[in-house]
């Protein structure tokens, strides 16, 4: 429940961000890379419930060129984490629990 609870919460945060135009391309494009890390097993899987909900709300918006680089992100991010080392899993970690904790609406 209060995983739910964190989702909606971010979801509207980003719903208003939005709205307000606050979003750039560049900011999609970094919550995009989010998504590929937090849905890496080898990174240990977080919940992206909220992530997914805020790219789609935002992709509708986008540029054709923007959504399928976001895409890309998400796939390259995915695959970098998947296949990590020791030392580059901890620098992914510390960039999706850091960076990324914005975006991801403080699920871990």
């Amino acid at each position: 429940m209060k995983t739910l609870i964190i989702a909606t919460v971010a979801v509207a945060s980003f719903a208003s961000a939005a709205n307000a135009g606050s979003v750039t391309n560049f900011q999609f494009l970094e919550a995009a890379r989010c998504r590929g890390l937090a849905g890496s097993e080898n990174l240990g899987k977080l919940d992206t419930a909220a992530l997914d909900a805020f790219l789609r709300a935002e992709g509708g918006s986008r540029e054709l060129a923007v959504r399928t680089s976001a895409q890309k992100k998400i796939q390259s991010a995915a695959k970098e984490a998947d296949g990590a080392d020791a030392e580059k899993k901890a620098k992914l970690l510390a960039e999706r629990d850091g960076a990324c904790a914005a975006y991801m609406g403080g699920a871990k």
